[in-house]
């Protein structure tokens, strides 16, 4: 994807350091698929690279505040997720080694390394959790909107209510969804919502 004319990465990077998610979406749109790719090369795995990804995008709006004295963004960025990958590949030895202990003194004390970090398959759980906390009507007009692709006037049409209620409900069971994953990854809500879709 090339910058259009109008793409002022420096001001996008201080408004995601004053904290815009609408800034964060942009960059998370720009760089991800070049990002996976790149991560895909070197794992050879789709699991790793969304995992991999997942985790640099996490971190760059954790630590958002320094972006703004970022000169070279994309520089940046890859280094972050050459470095995410190394730490990957390391704790995953790690862990082979660590059952393989496990397998032969039966012990029960011995914790895997990482067990604290926010995983994609941990988030895309708690997202589904969330949907089924969701009213009926709220999960039928979501799923019909994300996950089948109707219009809001298709789905008004469809289920015989208004395009106004469609939205309406759309935007309740969203805000649901936001409060349910904000209570659960606090700080790392906002990155959740824009990697996740949940706009």
């Amino acid at each position: 994807m090339h910058l259009s004319p109008t793409y002022d990465e420096k001001l996008i990077l201080q408004k995601i350091a004053e904290g815009s998610e609408d800034a964060f979406r942009i960059i998370f749109h720009q760089y991800a698929g070049k990002l996976r790719n790149y991560i895909l090369k070197i794992s050879s795995s789709k699991e790793t690279a969304e995992d991999i990804v997942h985790d640099v995008f996490l971190n760059i709006w954790k630590n958002r505040h320094k972006l703004a004295d970022i000169d070279q963004f994309d520089s940046y960025l890859f280094a972050a997720a050459r470095h995410a990958a190394h730490r990957s590949f390391q704790r995953r030895a790690k862990e082979t080694l660590i059952v393989a202990e496990l397998q032969k003194t039966d012990s029960i004390n011995i914790k895997s390394e990482g067990e604290d970090r926010i995983t994609s398959r941990e988030v895309q759980s708690a997202i589904q959790k969330a949907i089924q906390r969701l009213t009926p009507q709220q999960r039928k007009i979501l799923l019909l909107s994300r996950d089948e692709g109707l219009s809001h006037q298709e789905i008004a049409d469809l289920l015989g209510i208004t395009r106004r209620t469609v939205s309406n409900t759309i935007s309740e069971a969203l805000q649901s969804m936001r409060n349910d994953i904000h209570i659960s990854y606090g700080p790392y809500a906002v990155a959740i919502f824009v990697l996740h879709g949940i706009i």
